[in-house]
């Protein structure tokens, strides 16, 4: 057989193992909205090879030429096209239901555990958790930290290593019962519990990463209810133990550390929400002035036709 025609049919042979890999390998989390870094690349690398060996097989016959460029279309469109529409299927599920309100002036396209990419996909319930935190008088932004540090802003996460907590805020079974939330399953752990964790995860898989329905099977998902549960508990441990930080512990460890202020977890949240504010502060004067030099525009308008 010709040199060139076996490495022409190694690299379609190559291109459709790829695109199998690539089919089984897309998955896109609610939180997450958009398509994986390496289910991209291996489209690309799909689409090189396949066009390479499809092109080297039909530079070999010129009579087969245009039989050779149709199959190239239609193989492209199969091989690149597929895994394309399975991200574009499960992005579109992961998108909240009409009552969750969503911040559309920044877009996630950040790497997922940065800073960056947990503001990014935090600042998407900014009016949903700017509400709640001023009906409980909590401080401004410690709920948008709180879930950057616990969730990277996904509402859809499940907890490290499974242990049964889940959603924007972690909520173990107990607590989530405790503040008013609907958990699935039995678990009424307020520790790790993994069995609990391989069924939140075995649900999560089932229903594709749909926030509209896991948000009603366990509530923990749904964006309001969980936000509304978080600060009460927070409220609740401020008023008990006198310090923010110290109600902050408490939510990560049950009971605040001695020297709370200097944890880990109290560090983090409060650079969070730190950094969350500072850059809330920005867009928020950003859009102020696009909406002043919008009605600065009109004004002018009126006024030369006033003139005429």
């Amino acid at each position: 057989m010709d040199k060139r025609r076996l490495i022409g049919m190694a690299l379609v042979l190559i291109s459709m193992i790829l695109s199998l890999t690539n089919i089984l390998s897309v998955k896109i989390t609610g939180g997450f909205l958009g398509v994986n870094v390496e289910s991209s690349l291996l489209t690309i690398l799909t689409f090189v090879f396949f066009f390479v060996g499809i092109f080297i097989l039909g530079s070999l016959d010129e009579k087969v030429s245009n039989w050779v460029k149709a199959a190239a279309i239609a193989g492209t469109i199969g091989l690149v096209g597929l895994p394309a529409i399975t991200s574009i299927k499960e992005k579109r599920s992961s998108i909240p239901e009409k009552n969750v309100e969503i911040e559309n002036t920044v877009k996630v396209i950040s790497p997922y555990s940065t800073t960056q990419g947990r503001f990014e996909r935090t600042y998407r319930w900014d009016k949903v958790l700017d509400e709640i935190e001023g009906r409980y008088e909590l401080p401004r932004g410690i709920l948008k930290g709180l879930a950057m540090r616990e969730s990277y802003g996904d509402p859809l996460r499940l907890n490290k290593g499974n242990d049964g907590g889940a959603g924007l805020f972690m909520f173990q079974p107990r607590t989530a019962k405790a503040y008013g939330l609907k958990v699935h399953g039995n678990s009424d752990r307020s520790s790790a519990d993994t069995t609990h964790g391989a069924e939140l995860k075995d649900l999560v898989e089932f229903y594709n990463h749909d926030y509209g329905k896991l948000a009603e099977i366990d509530e923990r998902f749904d964006i309001k209810k969980s936000a509304e549960a978080a600060a009460k508990y927070l409220r609740e441990d401020y008023t008990r133990y006198g310090s923010w930080d110290k109600a902050l512990s408490a939510y990560n460890q049950g009971k605040p550390a001695p020297n709370a202020s200097e944890t880990k977890h109290v560090k983090a949240v409060n650079e969070y929400t730190e950094y969350y504010n500072q850059r809330d502060k920005i867009d928020h004067n950003r859009s102020s002035q696009n909406v002043g030099k919008k009605v600065n525009s009109k004004k002018k308008t009126r006024e030369k036709r006033v003139r005429r």
